[in-house]
């Protein structure tokens, strides 16, 4: 098991038998899911690609978020996404954005490394600026790809 999966599991024990209480309509195990996320992003300074159902970072892939949860850099926003996730494919990204100094999240597609071109495509058609391989590190600005 790895080092940040412990961290995670031991992390949710926690917040379980804390004394706190969920906050607005959330329930008490989504913000549970919240507050490890949470707390997990703040230990990726430079970003990451979550599966939560394994709390596994896949280190091969195409990363592309959706559109639906673009702009989200706060809790609130974070719960949108975890939710959007666990409707669609269950990967959460976040990344910190250097130019408004805010860490922001989003719910993700993850495509196999030789699928480029779905990947670029379905970028585009969630208005993405750019699109990240894990396996490289490598970000792939979607500007300055041709329109086929």
């Amino acid at each position: 098991m790895s080092t940040a999966r412990r961290f995670l599991m031991a992390l949710a024990c926690v917040a379980v038998l804390s004394c706190g209480t969920a906050r607005h309509t959330t329930s008490r195990s989504e913000m549970t899911l919240v507050d490890s996320l949470w707390t997990f992003s703040q230990s990726r300074p430079e970003g990451f690609t979550l599966f939560l159902a394994t709390w596994e970072e896949p280190v091969q892939g195409i990363s592309v978020a959706y559109e639906d949860t673009q702009g989200r850099h706060n809790r609130s926003g974070l719960e949108f996404v975890i939710s959007h996730s666990q409707s669609h494919e269950g990967y959460v990204g976040g990344w910190f954005n250097s130019q408004d100094s805010l860490y922001y999240f989003d719910s993700v597609r993850l495509f196999p490394e030789d699928s480029l071109a779905a990947a670029i495509r379905f970028g585009k058609a969630h208005h993405q600026e750019a699109i990240y391989i894990l396996s490289s590190g490598k970000e792939v600005r979607l500007e300055s790809v041709p329109e086929n």
